[in-house]
């Protein structure tokens, strides 16, 4: 394993397998490592999630080494890779994560190779309709168009019904044709004041609110007033937990959650995917809840 790839500092020579989530920065705060780690500690296991901070001029290398060490279980992809992940992979993917063009879940095949999968969407739909119920019948304005937006697109627009809409709003050239595959309407950030009336959900899957843009929301402080009372406004962002968006919705009374649950729901289904048999799926989440409450105390 060539080292030198990854920015940090990591050593697994101790560890019997081992698996990562790789990034641009998962050191400075990813949740996966302590969530992952409690399980394999419950199961008295000699593995380990570590954090791979990789540089895009890196990524592709770095992968390449992976799949060749037969130690590397597989792991988690953030941002900024989930698109570059994919197309290193190629038809080495889920049919789902295929069309959404995004990976964020790595694990070996039957055959040992390295296949990748994507858990954002599921794990923002149970997080959500954990909190408010089924999204049937609602109409949706989705902000973004990355891998995570792709993603959770693709599964609330197969839970709406024929009533409900989603619209989605981002950049020109990466999400008209997305918008098209999930039968969603596609939306210029100069319509969304217009629509802000008349939609049930506003997601956020930007990164407008995180990292250097932190204290900025999507939406202008002076557009919550036209919101409907009942409007719920969902930030997949967690990292802060209560972002400008979010403190703005709460302004006005406005149901919000943040990507916590989400972040812990995909954590879940991709430990499972990556290992399978190695616990029940119910005591999976319930060793991961546990873990992240206590690291959000």
């Amino acid at each position: 394993m060539n080292f030198s790839l990854i920015e940090n500092q990591i050593n697994i020579a101790h560890l019997d397998k081992y698996a990562a989530i790789i990034g641009e920065n998962p050191s400075n705060g990813a949740r996966s490592p302590k969530l992952w780690n409690a399980v394999f500690n419950e199961c008295g296991l000699n593995y380990s999630m570590l954090p791979f901070d990789v540089t895009k001029d890196n990524i592709l290398n770095l992968l390449d080494e992976l799949n060749q060490d037969i130690n590397f279980i597989g792991g988690a992809i953030a941002v900024p890779y989930k698109e570059v992940v994919a197309k290193w992979l190629g038809r080495n993917t889920t049919t789902e994560s295929r069309n959404i063009g995004a990976v964020n879940c790595l694990y070996r095949n039957n055959n040992g190779k390295l296949e990748g999968t994507n858990t954002d969407g599921e794990g923002s739909l149970i997080s959500y309709t954990k909190q408010f119920g089924s999204p049937f019948g609602k109409k949706i304005l989705l902000l973004g168009t990355g891998g995570v937006a792709r993603a959770v697109a693709a599964y609330f627009s197969s839970k709406i019904g024929k009533k409900g809409g989603i619209y989605i709003c981002g950049r020109l050239d990466r999400g008209k044709d997305y918008a098209r595959v999930v039968n969603a309407n596609w939306i210029s950030w100069d319509e969304v004041n217009n629509l802000i009336s008349k939609v049930d959900i506003v997601i956020n899957c930007t990164s407008i609110g995180y990292g250097d843009q932190e204290g900025i929301s999507p939406i202008k402080a002076n557009q919550f007033k036209f919101f409907n009372k009942s409007t719920i406004i969902f930030d997949v962002i967690y990292q802060p937990l209560e972002t400008e968006f979010l403190k703005l919705a709460k302004s006005v009374k406005l149901r919000a959650i943040n990507g916590l649950n989400m972040n812990l729901e995909q954590a879940v289904i991709s430990f499972i995917k990556t290992n399978p048999g190695m616990l029940s799926d119910h005591n999976v989440a319930d060793i991961m809840r546990i873990q992240g409450k206590s690291s959000n105390n």
